[in-house]
Parts: C-alpha cells; sequence; structure tokens
C-alpha cells in the first residue's frame, strides 16, 4: 500500500490554467500528472549531475574555467 503526503505549492495562473486544461483534454487526474512530471523532472536532473560528475572525473578532462584562467 502507498503511503501519501499532501504536498502544496504556488503555481502561475496560467500555467495552472494549462494543467487544467490539458488534463481535461486527456482525461488525466491532476495528481497523476504532477506526479508524473516531478518524477520525470528528477530522473533528468539526476542524469545531467551525473554526467557533469562523470566528465570532471573523467582522465585529462580540464574545466572551461581552469582553461581560461591558464591562458592569463
Amino acid at each position: 500500500m502507498n503511503k501519501n503526503e499532501l504536498f502544496a505549492t504556488k503555481l502561475p495562473v496560467g500555467l495552472k490554467e494549462k494543467v487544467d486544461e490539458v488534463c481535461e483534454l486527456l482525461g488525466m487526474r491532476k495528481n497523476f500528472f504532477v506526479e508524473e512530471a516531478i518524477r520525470e523532472k528528477l530522473e533528468d536532473l539526476l542524469d545531467a549531475h551525473d554526467l557533469r560528475q562523470a566528465i570532471k572525473d573523467a582522465s585529462g578532462f580540464q574545466s572551461w574555467e581552469s582553461v581560461k584562467k591558464g591562458a592569463r
């Protein structure tokens, strides 16, 4: 059994209206829509973080900031 916790936030009026419109058009529950959107965004953010970390850890890689500092 899944336990749920209340999560409330404020949205700009236009965004809230768009969510309402899309959910009604597609016959989706807003809770499902928001939960899936958050899950996807979390996954994207963690993937991007992992990629940046892998690039940083790669041998021979120098960040653009360190290259610019060395050129001065």
